[in-house]
């Protein structure tokens, strides 16, 4: 049963790992955009973040209760992740939740980061 839950958890890192890195991708065009303004960059990078880490926090929560045939993770593993079906709904919703939980949590030390990149800009900018 532990190779099953493996595979989960990689299938799941991957597929919420992707949706991160495009957020990534999204938040630093938009920062880049706002170059000219560096501590508005940075401010408006930890809003973004924050509002990711709220997101995957959510997602996190209602994570038990979706089916798991209608998860990326699911699709993933090509339909067949090796557990009975009576353990299969609770195995994907534990270990989604927990992922959606991983990531939100770097979501949030990188809001706080780019917090802290903005308070010393604005301190030694302007």
């Amino acid at each position: 049963m532990e190779p099953a839950i493996d595979r989960i958890r990689l299938a799941a890192r991957h597929s919420i790992g992707r949706a991160f890195l495009f957020t990534l991708l999204a938040v630093g065009a938009t920062m880049s955009g706002l170059i000219g303004w560096p501590v508005m960059a940075f401010r408006t990078g930890a809003v973004l973040w924050m509002l990711a880490a709220a997101i995957l926090w959510l997602r996190s929560i209602g994570a038990p209760r979706r089916p798991y045939r209608r998860t990326e993770t699911w699709i993933l593993l090509g339909r067949d992740h090796g557990l009975p079906e009576s353990a299969a709904q609770a195995a994907f919703a534990a270990v989604l939740a927990a992922t959606y939980r991983r990531f939100a949590e770097l979501s949030a030390l990188l809001a706080l980061a780019f917090w802290i990149v903005a308070f010393v800009l604005a301190v030694v900018v302007g």
